[in-house]
C-alpha cells in the first residue's frame, strides 16, 4: 500500500551508530575494516580515515637509526673530519685565511653528505648533529693536531676570526644537509 512504510524502508533510513559510541550516528566508516566511526574516533591518514585500532603502527614500522647505522654515520665523519683536515692543511697553505669560508661550505657539504651515505640515508637531528661533531672534528684535526697551533696564538694572530666563521659555516650547512 503506498503511504504506508516497511521494516525494509525503515531499515534503510536508520542511521549506523559509532562502533565506540553507541548513541553517536554516523555517515563515515574505517577505510581499512569498515566499521562506521563518529568525529571524535577517526583519524586521518595518508590512505583514508581510518578506526583507532587501524590507525595504529605496529612497532616495526617506526623508522629509528640503528645503532649499527650510528655507529657507521660516527665511523664515518671521524675518518672524513681526519682526512677532510688534511685536505685543508694542503689547501689553506696555499690559498690563505680566506679560503676558510668557502672551505667551511665544502666541509659542512663533504661531512653532511658523508653521514647521510653511512647512515643509510637517514634523515633526522641525530645525523645532522654527528655531521655538526664530524665538522668540530675537521677543524679540530686541522689547527690542533696538524698545525700544532697554541689557541692563543690563532686568536693573536687574527685568524681565529676565519677559523670561527669557517667552522659555524660548515656546522649550519652540515646540519642543513642531513634534515
Amino acid at each position: 500500500m503506498p503511504g504506508t512504510a516497511t521494516q525494509k524502508d525503515e531499515a534503510e533510513l536508520e542511521q549506523p551508530t559509532c562502533y565506540r559510541h553507541s548513541g553517536r550516528e554516523t555517515n563515515v566508516s574505517c577505510s581499512d575494516c569498515g566499521r562506521p566511526i563518529c568525529t571524535d574516533c577517526m583519524v586521518y591518514s595518508a590512505v583514508g580515515i581510518k578506526c583507532p585500532e587501524c590507525a595504529k603502527l605496529p612497532r616495526s614500522a617506526v623508522v629509528t637509526l640503528k645503532p649499527n647505522r650510528a655507529a657507521r654515520a660516527v665511523a664515518a665523519a671521524f675518518i672524513g673530519g681526519l682526512v677532510m683536515g688534511f685536505g685543508v692543511v694542503l689547501l689553506q697553505s696555499a690559498l690563505g685565511l680566506f679560503f676558510a669560508l668557502l672551505m667551511g661550505y665544502l666541509i659542512g657539504l663533504g661531512m653532511g653528505e658523508l653521514v647521510l651515505w653511512a647512515s643509510g640515508r637517514y634523515r633526522a637531528p641525530i645525523t645532522g648533529w654527528i655531521a655538526v661533531g664530524g665538522c668540530v672534528w675537521t677543524y679540530a684535526t686541522t689547527y690542533l693536531l696538524f698545525y700544532g697551533v697554541d689557541v692563543g696564538d690563532v686568536a693573536r694572530s687574527g685568524s681565529a676570526l676565519w677559523v670561527g666563521l669557517g667552522l659555524a659555516i660548515a656546522g649550519y650547512v652540515a646540519y642543513q644537509r642531513t634534515q
